[in-house]
């Protein structure tokens, strides 16, 4: 398989990861209760529209490499507590951070830079989501 198609398959992964994410921040938003649902609902349904923006870039980018995107979602994981929901989320984030990273070093490998730049600034969005994540979970309430 040459490195064009290896690519291509890797940004479909990746594709199918943040429709995966996408669901599971729609599903956190309705489900999320008690006092952390005045905050946390809105929170994950910003986070859902921020992936949505990521599986649009990626869909298409799919496509003007010569590939058909893949519109399966992974499955995730249901947590109805605010710690399951949390922990779940930033291990999804550090799992998407890992995969992007690999995916720069095959978008450097087909010389194409405004992949590269683009999984970078995506890379910060994941980091910021993560690190957010990361600073709710320190509530001892939790």
């Amino acid at each position: 398989m040459d490195a064009k198609q290896e690519l291509i398959n890797g940004l479909n992964e990746d594709l199918a990861y943040e429709l995966s994410a996408i669901n599971q921040y729609i599903y956190n938003a309705a489900v999320v209760s008690g006092l952390a649902r005045l905050t946390l609902r809105d929170f994950f349904a910003k986070e859902a529209q921020d992936e949505m923006v990521h599986a649009q870039y990626l869909a298409e980018k799919i496509a003007t490499l010569g590939g058909e995107p893949m519109v399966e979602p992974k499955p995730f994981s249901r947590h109805r507590d605010v710690k399951g929901m949390l922990e779940a989320t930033v291990q999804a984030e550090i799992d998407t951070i890992q995969r992007y990273t690999k995916r720069i070093e095959q978008a450097e490998a087909v010389h194409d830079i405004e992949l590269k730049t683009q999984l970078e600034d995506m890379i910060a969005d994941e980091t910021k989501h993560k690190e957010e994540m990361q600073r709710l979970l320190e509530d001892p309430r939790l």
